[in-house]
């Protein structure tokens, strides 16, 4: 079946085209008489050299000519069972052998290291971060991310930490898309948003044989309405005083107010401290940065009532 990712997933019961080779010392491995197609990594499909061959095949045969003389007591640790729902990665003397399972394993001792992968569907919740959206808004958004494993060999081969990767690719794919878009189209189209999400983040996930089910948004809460919102703040006169000295005199004559703004440590204790650089305040005020992206990216710092400081748009928008 066509996923919406736009590529064939793998159902579960197809795992069993795999060559099932559970026992044997050479079976199911890629050596230098048979190698397989559609390895992982640049090197996968070629051969060892006769000499690696030869030297792989003896220690394989020492293995299990131990375990033949030491058994029964070395099937309690030779001996794994798999169930249906995971099938386990083997690495004999560090080549990958193909997944075995279900079923009973044979492992030799001292040469063989092992690693399940677990087929069944799983979840994980984005937390609720702030985000700030086209328009201005500050919002409290999260997401619930179903997936499974389509491909063990490659959740094992391609990534270390697979469930970190994917959180961490679907948090980025949340923000970026987030960012584009103004509050309204966020409340409104969650579904089709969850749907892009879903395709972003199968587009990165599917090298690592791991597929996403379903995207779910979640808009936990708006902390700051849009700045082009009709109940904006009022303006600010201190503030619009540093516009004018900074345009001189390209601006609109400020309200009647208190205040003054100047060069230098100021004489008393002000309400508020904005500290940013000269270019970013040319970026200000020629409406080429927003004074909300430019406080959350870092290039605006605050000391002092923050509301106040958040009046900048507003002075910005009478400006225009």
């Amino acid at each position: 079946m066509l996923g919406r990712s736009g590529y064939r997933a793998l159902p579960l019961g197809d795992f069993d085209r795999f060559q099932q080779s559970s026992f044997g010392f050479l079976g199911s491995q890629k050596g230098c008489l048979s190698p397989e197609r559609g390895g992982v990594g640049t090197g996968a499909d070629v051969p060892q050299s006769w000499p690696s061959c030869l030297c792989h095949g003896f220690i394989s045969f020492l293995g299990f000519l131990l375990l033949l003389v030491t058994f029964p007591i070395s099937g309690w640790f030779a001996l794994k069972i798999v169930p249906t729902y995971e099938r386990m990665i083997v690495f004999r003397l560090g080549r990958i052998r193909t997944p075995q399972g279900p079923g009973m394993v044979l492992l030799l001792p001292f040469i063989d290291s092992f690693q399940r992968v677990d087929l069944r569907t799983r979840a994980f919740s984005v937390p609720p971060c702030k985000l700030a959206s086209k328009d201005g808004a500050v919002l409290s958004v999260g997401a619930d991310v179903q997936f499974r494993i389509w491909d063990p060999v490659l959740s094992v081969m391609t990534v270390k930490d697979l469930n970190t990767a994917t959180r961490m690719t679907a948090q980025n794919a949340m923000t970026k898309a987030l960012l584009k878009r103004p509050l309204r189209e966020i409340q409104m189209e969650k579904l089709k948003i969850s749907d892009q999400l879903l395709l972003e983040i199968n587009d990165v996930t599917r090298a690592w044989g791991l597929e996403v089910d379903r995207v779910e948004l979640a808009v936990e809460a708006v902390l700051q309405p849009p700045q082009d919102s009709p109940a904006g703040p009022s303006l600010d006169s201190t503030l619009q005083q540093l516009a004018l000295q900074f345009l001189a005199g390209g601006a609109p004559s400020p309200g009647p107010g208190q205040g003054k703004v100047g060069h230098g440590v100021p004489d008393g204790i002000p309400d508020v401290v904005v500290e940013m650089t000269e270019a970013d305040l040319r970026a200000l005020l020629c409406r080429e940065l927003r004074p909300l992206g430019a406080y959350m990216s870092g290039r605006l710092k605050v000391k002092g009532d923050l509301a106040v400081a958040m009046k900048l748009e507003a002075v910005l928008r009478a400006l225009k």
